[in-house]
């Protein structure tokens, strides 16, 4: 098969290595000079146009930010014809995902939408896939999602906006998570014991054999904990990329309680504020070790 990627940024670019590993051509649509050519020397067709892409393929992947779904298929939607499948693999709000479903639907496009995670990870361990809208479109594609992901790892789950409403719950789940593993790192280096009398990397390393805490995010805060010298360096500054708000969010509409993620959510609201602490420079480098995030540095 063959599908086109629009955005060949970390994510994009790593499914795009997927594909191509799996026999499958890829026709790449980026704004960076340097991507392009990286993308180009592993075998991706790489494009000038959003109107070249759309010629040249049936299948389109918007690996974009959030802000930028709208403008893409504003672009995209003309070239495109009925029939043609649009994934939007990003973060989109669930509530977006179904207008744009409903949007291309009127010119019989089919809009798919695709919570996908596994971070930077997912270029070797392959990405987990949480798929929304046409079920009949998803099985014809299949292919393409099974290139995508790790082993089991996808799974289509029901109609349109359920894929990006999972993976909104997701990075709920994934926020409390990390700031429980933050704090209670915290505690002990600075709790009852002499400061630092515990060594934190040899701990992270033990929790990861059969604990019952175990996890690939405690495999990246061990690999944090043997980057003592950058913790020192940076800010406690945990920036927040709006799928944590929307989960609060849903929860108040549905009249559902998620006190642990909302905490979580404060503790990235109060570490913007004010810098934050041990703690939060943990959340910022887990997310480093995961997403490739910015972390800022201290001013000296």
């Amino acid at each position: 098969m063959n599908v086109g990627i629009v955005g060949l940024g970390k994510m994009g670019f790593a499914i795009a290595v997927r594909l191509l590993n799996a026999g499958h051509e890829v026709v790449g649509l980026d704004q960076s000079e340097e991507i392009k050519k990286k993308a180009s020397e592993i075998g991706v067709d790489v494009v000038d146009s959003i109107q070249e892409l759309a010629q040249k393929t049936s299948t389109v992947w918007l690996m974009v930010p959030v802000s930028q779904v709208d403008t893409v298929l504003k672009d995209l939607k003309p070239h495109l014809k009925a029939g043609n499948i649009v994934v939007d693999g990003g973060n989109s709000f669930y509530k977006d995902s179904q207008r744009r479903e409903q949007e291309l639907a009127s010119d019989g496009i089919i809009y798919l939408d695709c919570g996908t995670s596994g971070g930077i990870e997912g270029e070797g361990m392959g990405f987990c896939l949480m798929v929304g809208g046409d079920e009949a479109s998803y099985t014809k594609i299949h292919p393409l999602f099974a290139a995508i992901a790790a082993p089991g790892g996808m799974g289509h789950f029901g109609p349109s906006g359920a894929g990006h409403y999972v993976k909104t719950v997701h990075n709920g789940i994934e926020y409390g998570i990390m700031e429980a593993y933050a704090e209670g790192l915290h505690l002990i280096k600075d709790g009852a014991f002499e400061k630092n009398a515990i060594d934190l990397e040899e701990l992270t390393r033990v929790w990861q054999v059969s604990s019952i805490i175990r996890s690939f995010l405690l495999e990246l805060t061990h690999r944090v904990m043997a980057k003592d010298q950058e913790l020192h360096e940076i800010s406690g500054e945990v920036a927040q990329g709006g799928t944590g708000r929307w989960t609060v969010e849903q929860a108040h509409e549905s009249d559902i309680p998620v006190p642990v993620i909302e905490a979580a959510l404060k503790v990235r609201e109060w570490s913007e504020k004010t810098g934050g602490n041990y703690a939060t420079k943990l959340l910022a480098m887990m997310r480093h070790e995961f997403g490739g995030h910015a972390v800022k540095k201290i001013k000296k």
